[in-house]
Parts: C-alpha cells; structure tokens; sequence
C-alpha cells in the first residue's frame, strides 16, 4: 500500500506542476514582453508589469480551465475508489 500511496503522491505532485504549467509561462512572457518595453520606453513603473502579467494569467486561466478541470477530474476519478479502499480496509 505505501509503493501505491506513493506513486499516487508522485502522481498528484506531477500533476499539479503540469496544470500551472500555462499559468506560469503565461506570467513569464507577459513579464519579459513588458520587461522589453518598459526598457525600451524608459517607464519604471510597477504597475506597468503588474497589469499585463496579471491580465495574462487571467486569460491562460480562461483558455486552459477546461483542459485543467478534466485533468483534476480524471485524477480524482482514479483517487476517490482508493481513498474508499483505505477507509474500508480492517485495522486501519
């Protein structure tokens, strides 16, 4: 039970790398992009990184949330009967 109780926690630590995969990269090209501008034009102003890379985190977030909520409900699909095995089983 631990080499499954393991594999699961790898599973699930891999998992959650995976889905805030887009939401990171998203962030990191908004923040180079603006980088690039703001050394370009001069402007130092925080906000002026903060907007864009918050803006594009919020649109990966609506592109990829259907793609992220499939994923968390396969996995929990698989998890469930397990945590049920666990709660079920004698001396436990």
């Amino acid at each position: 039970m631990s080499d499954g109780l393991a594999a699961l926690a790898r599973e699930g630590l891999l998992l959650a790398l995976l889905l805030a995969a887009p939401l990171l990269v998203a962030a990191l090209v908004a923040g180079v992009l603006t980088g690039l501008l703001g050394a370009f034009t001069q402007i130092q102003d925080p906000a002026v990184g903060l907007v864009p890379r918050a803006a594009a985190v919020g649109v990966a977030l609506v592109v990829f949330a259907p793609s992220i909520g499939q994923q968390l409900v396969a996995f929990m699909n698989r998890l469930w009967p397990l945590i049920a095995g666990v709660g079920a089983s004698p001396g436990g």
